[in-house]
């Protein structure tokens, strides 16, 4: 189905009934990433995935834009009153941004790797040389490159092993991130925001999902998140990286089906 708002048209689906679920997903990735979580609530649950603007089937996204505004356009256009939302990387920061600003809408969050619009911890030690590679075959637009390099990076971690994530779920990142290349090949640019000072307002019971082979920065956004939100819930993940769904599905099913029914 397709919605058309202010902003640009998005893509999104709706699946199952009863309390309402909205996932967000990653920027390397589009609403595919959920598909095993999809499945596993939607028996009890009504959920809807979209494609942000600037990925999957959805319009490219205008210049320094407000990712918040077009999930609330979603919101208003199903009817949803309140939701839980469920974040992966970006999808996390939206969600965050979401909840600051329309917390009347939102009944609970999980965020898995996620970041935060203006977060910038102070990171210690040298960057792995890995990461300047990935920014040289960006530059280069080398796209084979950089799903090898993405993959390396967030899907397994550095520190990580292949052998922990499914080759089903390899394959379903390798084609999300191309065909974001390949058709889109720069991310979107969004507005200037910052919402470091804003987290001790966010009432809503949270949920920070972090593997212990995540990126450095993400590491200290889970750390960062738990010390300040009010009514956080740190679980950190042994052998994931930056896709905890991806790498261990049926864990984070457990996680986000207790989850859920315990705030919906």
């Amino acid at each position: 189905m397709r919605l058309i708002t202010s902003q640009g048209a998005i893509q999104y689906t709706v699946t199952g009934h009863g309390p309402t679920v909205v996932f967000l997903h990653s920027g390397l990735a589009d609403q595919r990433q959920w598909g095993v979580q999809v499945e596993a609530l939607s028996r009890e649950h009504r959920c809807i995935t979209y494609d942000l603007l600037g990925y999957g089937s959805s319009d490219n996204a205008p210049d320094n834009y407000n990712p918040a505004d077009t999930l609330l356009a979603l919101l208003d256009h199903l009817e949803v009153a309140t939701t839980t939302l469920v974040g992966s990387s970006l999808g996390g920061t939206v969600a965050i941004h979401a909840g600051i600003r329309y917390a009347d809408r939102i009944r609970s969050m999980v965020l898995a790797g996620t970041g935060l619009f203006g977060f910038q911890p102070k990171l210690d030690g040298p960057e792995p040389s890995i990461y300047a590679e990935y920014e040289a075959a960006l530059a280069a637009h080398h796209v084979s490159r950089l799903v090898d390099l993405a993959e390396a990076i967030w899907l397994v971690g550095i520190d990580g092993s292949e052998r922990h994530v499914a080759p089903a779920n390899r394959e379903l990142f390798h084609l999300m991130y191309r065909e974001f290349l390949n058709s889109r090949g720069e991310f979107p640019q969004y507005r200037d925001i910052n919402d470091t000072d804003a987290l001790a307002n966010l009432a809503m019971p949270v949920m920070v999902v972090i593997g212990d082979n995540d990126t450095a920065f993400c590491l200290a956004a889970s750390d960062y998140l738990e010390q300040t939100l009010p009514r956080a819930t740190l679980v950190r993940m042994p052998d994931v990286a930056h896709f905890p769904n991806l790498s261990k599905p049926r864990e984070v099913n457990e996680l986000l089906l207790k989850w859920v029914k315990t705030y919906e």
